[in-house]
């Protein structure tokens, strides 16, 4: 009781100051009233004190909860900690070997050690989906244009209770590989979520219903055409024409066949030629660029039968046509056709390799992994021991296959060291050539690739020499964990 006597009546006097509000000993306080008056005024300072001492404070109405990130991933060794830094701080987050450090966080099943998080910041949020759950908390944390949080997961415990929170791309390799296995339940899943879709994950969501397009999404697809976002529409009408095998009703495939002229060689035996026809205003730089764009939505097996020829007929009948030889790989690529690809790189479409990384980026998001090295083996086949000096190529190869390349491409670096060498008398060297010889060749390879570069010169090697020591580190760790 006195307590709240204390509380309800001395402490707003003694806060609003006791000239303007006079103290007032009374009930169990009474004893100070006989005191003086000033040291009344402290004994109830000291019992007001006193039982301020022992109350409880008021909950908040609000508590701010951090996630709770249990990230299983082993980290790092500590002996590469500070190479790692050395490697990164300075850098820009999008180059091949920041590429390859981050792929191989993922392959390896790693993470960065947090304390070195802050250091190297923008690497973390470029490429946080394949650094474990603490480097994406981070990123997330880092996120200003983050509107609300998301769950925390590593790409390989996706299912279908979680999946929606992914990036889009991630999502749709789900979406594909969950088509392998059962259409449609992958199909009912994006069905689930497309109206709240972004425009440029629902072209990702449904571009993986490709993987077993039937039928029974014909439902579904005629639904889109009065969707919002032209390239939606565009896809969903072409999956039609595909799924009634009414080529007419493409508008794509009808823009490739006004561009495509036909007629007949050979003396005895007469069979198709096909010459592809540039429209008069696409310049000669512009070329590769025009053939992806007005290819991108047509398949080989569609072309094919609009013109009334088998796949193999088509690639036969564009053999003296380089430009059209390269929108049937582009197509074939597209298409996982490996086998056309094959025979158009088999001497038909030269340098294939260089022609088609001029061409953009290509999405091998919807290939496994071993889909994608067998693409790339086809393109590196024809090269032997001769692989291009284009670096561009290269870093296209690399990124394409979001790892390292088949080990027909370093052997053949390693075999014939004379193309490194008149690479460097031709000045054409430098650091970033390295880091990308690394970058792309396979664990297997690596001890030979150390032996081949290190006596060169120690400016070429300052960056690609630590991060091979880098990789080799990740590689054994993540395989004992395994």
């Amino acid at each position: 009781m006195i307590a709240k006597t204390l509380k309800s009546k001395i402490y707003p006097a003694l806060l609003a100051g006791t000239a303007r509000q006079q103290l007032s000993f009374s009930g169990d306080l009474a004893e100070l009233a006989s005191e003086d008056v000033l040291d009344a005024t402290l004994n109830a300072l000291s019992l007001t004190g006193q039982a301020l001492r022992f109350e409880r404070p008021l909950p908040p109405a609000n508590f701010a909860v951090e996630a709770i990130v249990g990230d299983k991933r082993p980290l790092i060794a500590d002996s590469m900690r500070r190479p790692l830094l050395r490697l990164l701080k300075d850098r820009r987050p999008s180059d091949d070997l920041a590429l390859a450090l981050a792929w191989a966080f993922g392959r390896c099943k790693l993470r960065p050690h947090p304390f070195d998080l802050p250091k190297i910041d923008a690497f973390v949020r470029s490429h946080a989906e394949h650094l474990g759950l603490t480097a994406q908390h981070w990123a997330q944390q880092r996120d200003t244009a983050a509107h609300e949080p998301q769950g925390y997961f590593d790409a390989d415990d996706l299912d279908e209770t979680i999946w929606t929170k992914a990036p889009p791309a991630r999502r749709a390799r789900f979406i594909a590989e969950r088509r392998r296995q059962d259409e449609t339940a992958a199909r009912t899943l994006v069905e689930s979520v497309w109206e709240q879709e972004t425009a440029e994950t629902r072209v990702r969501l449904l571009a993986a219903l490709e993987t077993g397009l039937n039928t029974g999404d014909r439902t579904f697809l005629e639904g889109l055409a009065k969707d919002r976002a032209p390239r939606v529409r565009a896809l969903a009408q072409r999956f039609l024409a595909r799924i009634s095998g009414h080529g007419g009703e493409h508008p794509a495939l009808r823009a490739c066949l006004e561009r495509i002229s036909r007629s007949t060689t050979g003396l005895l035996k007469k069979r198709p030629a096909l010459t592809l026809e540039l429209p008069a205003t696409v310049k000669e730089h512009e070329t590769k660029a025009w053939i992806r764009e007005t290819f991108a939505e047509v398949g080989c097996e569609e072309l094919a039968g609009a013109l009334q020829l088998t796949e193999t007929q088509l690639v036969e009948a564009a053999e003296k046509d380089a430009k059209l030889s390269l929108a049937l790989a582009l197509m074939a690529t597209q298409d996982r056709h490996f086998d056309l690809l094959a025979q158009l790189t088999g001497g038909q479409l030269d340098g294939a390799w260089e022609q088609l990384s001029q061409c953009g980026a290509a999405d091998l998001s919807m290939m496994s992994n071993e889909e994608r090295l067998r693409w790339a083996g086809i393109l590196i086949h024809p090269y032997k021991g001769n692989p291009p000096a284009s670096y561009p190529a290269w870093s296209w190869l690399h990124r394409s296959l979001e790892g390292p390349a088949p080990e027909l491409l370093i052997e053949s670096v390693l075999r014939s060291p004379r193309w490194l060498s008149q690479l460097l008398e031709e000045n054409k060297l430098g650091a970033e050539w390295m880091e990308m010889l690394v970058a792309v060749s396979p664990s297997t390879h690596w001890g030979r690739l150390r032996a081949l570069i290190a006596p060169l010169d120690p400016e070429l090697t300052r960056t690609a020499l630590p991060l091979l020591d880098i990789l080799d580190s990740m590689e054994k760790v993540g395989h004992h964990e395994q």
